[in-house]
Parts: structure tokens; sequence; C-alpha cells
């Protein structure tokens, strides 16, 4: 029995594969992710994540910009292993759209990159779109509808969920990857939500019963586990609870690929004790003046922002400073204005920036490759 066929998630991807002198073999060869980080996950990680047998998501993000996404994702291409331009019919990635943001944006860059439009041609005569379409953060639905009408048979959806309830219904819709993420996922999630030691388990036991249910149709789809996964034992343990595979964020961060400031990949390779230092919040959207909906926070290493809303929560009773009074916290004596968060992101100071990771950042110590990073991930698999 091949990997792929005994891998949920790797069987999805089967279809991806690239020349060799000995045939054609599986591109997605592990049962990693790249997750789609905005300000880290851009050409070179993509590239290098795809060249080692995982699929990267490349983060849409907070888009306003269409003409650029779809010059960057152009850019990809050329920094491939990829001696198969002229007969494959995907890229070996996928984009990741945050679904609230693109209800506001609009479809019309989600229809151009499923046209191919993120491609390169140099010679071959088909563009080729990406591999998959992830999608975070509401409803799904009517852009789930819109890759299956205009998509290129065989591209993928990925639903990232936070609930067993929305585990259901996306397998109610026949997605064909759910990924569960957990409270220790870095960056934006849920803020009503269980551990993946919890989450994973529950819902693969969920999964199952329903696609073994005589008559229900429903197929079980691969599932795959976000939030604090930085060791190999860890997606051992998330395997044996169900899951085929994982979504890793903060573990690609500190890679010499990234394209993360230095500063900040330091700090966070100084950064110990996860649970104790990083903090949820929801303050870092307000000082950046992004609308995200109620039910979300974010996780980030604490600094001193997180420190002093913590101090007036405890102190002064103030709970989630919202509007031009955020902006106090950036100083110490509450006299903080816009352009103080204006100077700090310029100055790229993460005394006072978000710096997003998840609680395993305590796990990692030395930057290396994304390559050495996913091969400490997969372990004895390999």
């Amino acid at each position: 029995m091949s990997t792929a066929t005994k891998n949920a998630f790797l069987g999805t991807f089967k279809h991806i594969t690239r020349r060799t002198a000995a045939g054609r073999v599986p591109q997605v060869t592990k049962p990693i992710v790249s997750a789609p980080m905005n300000g880290w996950s851009g050409s070179r990680l993509v590239a290098a994540v795809a060249n080692h047998g995982g699929m990267p998501i490349y983060p849409i993000g907070y888009f306003t910009d269409p003409a650029a996404i779809l010059k960057d994702l152009q850019t990809i291409p050329s920094l491939l292993n990829d001696d198969n331009k002229d007969d494959s019919k995907f890229m070996p990635y996928g984009v990741g759209f945050i679904t609230f943001w693109l209800d506001r944006q609009g479809p019309e860059l989600l229809l151009s990159i499923l046209k191919g439009q993120g491609d390169q041609l140099n010679g071959h005569s088909t563009p080729r779109p990406p591999a998959a379409v992830w999608f975070s953060f509401g409803d799904y639905k009517p852009y789930l509808n819109m890759v299956r009408e205009h998509a290129v048979a065989g591209t993928k959806v990925i639903v990232q969920v936070q609930t067993v309830q929305q585990a259901l219904e996306a397998q109610q819709d026949n997605v064909d990857v759910i990924v569960l993420q957990g409270t220790e996922s870095g960056g934006h999630g849920a803020q009503r939500v269980v551990p993946l030691m919890t989450l994973v388990p529950e819902v693969a036991q969920a999964l199952q019963e329903r696609a073994s249910t005589p008559g229900s149709g429903l197929a079980m789809p691969a599932v795959l586990a976000a939030g604090g996964i930085s060791n190999a034992a860890q997606v051992r343990a998330v395997q044996a609870m169900g899951a085929s595979g994982v979504v890793i964020g903060t573990g690609f961060m500190p890679t010499n690929e990234s394209h993360g400031p230095q500063i900040a990949k330091d700090r966070l390779l100084q950064t110990g004790d996860g649970g104790e230092n990083t903090v949820r919040t929801r303050i870092f959207d307000e000082l950046r003046e992004f609308d995200w909906p109620q039910g979300y926070d974010g996780r980030v290493v604490r600094n001193l922002v997180t420190q002093r809303e913590e101090e007036d929560l405890r102190e002064r009773g103030l709970f989630e400073q919202k509007g031009p009074a955020v902006f106090k916290l950036l100083r110490e004596d509450r006299t903080g204005t816009k352009q103080d968060w204006e100077r700090a992101t310029k100055e790229q100071d993460f005394d006072l920036l978000p710096l997003w990771c998840g609680a395993g950042v305590g796990m990692l110590k030395k930057q290396v490759s994304a390559a050495n990073f996913m091969d400490q991930l997969m372990g004895d698999q390999q």
C-alpha cells in the first residue's frame, strides 16, 4: 500500500505529480501544510515547502491590490524544482483567503487566481491555477460554489474550523480538507475554542460516524491539526488522535526562507515557555484599525502593549479598549497616539508591534531551513 493511500491528506493530493527520470511521482509527500501568514509566507517559503514535499498556502490576507498579489504569485514558478511546466494542471501550492475580507473586497481576485492568472507561462500554453483554495474566518459557502463552478477539475478546497459543529457542516459541504484550529494556535482564531487534545479526537470521531452511516452519502475528509505544533512527537500525537497531518505557522516563521524580519525571527527563538509568554488578545486589531468580527482574537508574544492592557484591566477595569483610546497604551504614561504606532511600524519595534505566534514557540531553538524543519517534524516517519 502506498503512503498516499494510507494517509488521507496525501491521497487527496496524489494527482499533483512531478516528472523525474524514473517517471512521474507524487509532488506532495509529507502531510505538512505551511500556514498562510501575512508578511511571512511569501514566495520563497512557498517554494521551499513545495520543493520539499509539503503543501504551502500562500496568504492572500488583507488584500487591497489584486494586481500586486497576482504579480507576486507569478514569481513563484521560477523558484520551484518544476520540470513539468508543460504538462501539469496545477501549481503545487494553495492560496489562503480570509473569508470575511473576501466579502468586503469582492470575488474578482479569487476568480482570477482560479483561471491561473497567478502563473508565469514561460512557454507552456495552459495557465496553471493553485492546487487548493483555503478559507478561514467567515461564511465560505458562496465561494465554495464559485470554486466548483469556475475552478479546474481537481482543485481542492480546504476549510479551517474551530468547533465540532463547523467541522460537520464542512463535511456536509463535501470539502476536501478540514483544518482543526486549537486554542494553542498563533495569529487569529476563535476566542471560544478548546485545545487540540480535545478538538481533534472529538471531531475525527464525529466525522467518521457520519461518513460510516448507511445512506449518508458523506465522505470522510482529510483532517489536519493546527495549533502550537513544533516537533515530531506532536505530529505523531495528533495523527494518533485522528488527524492525517498538520498545519504549521509559527515553526516556519524563523526559517531561513520566511519573509519576516530577522529581528522578529530572533525574538521568536528567544521566547520560551509559550504558555506563559504568549497571550490571546484583540488589542492589535484595534491598533491596526482592522475591523475583525466579534468572536475572534489572536495569540501574540507578550510585549509592552499586552502588559499595559492587562494592567488596565486589573487596576482600572478597562477591557477591550477601542478607537483612539487604544493608542494610549503605546506609552507607559498612557499618552500614546496614532503617530507612536506609525513610528513603531516604521522602526519594526516589537515591544509595541504584534508578533503573532503559537503556544509551541518555546520548542523552537534554532534558525534552520524550511526543509530542515520539515525533516524534524517528520522524524522517523520519513
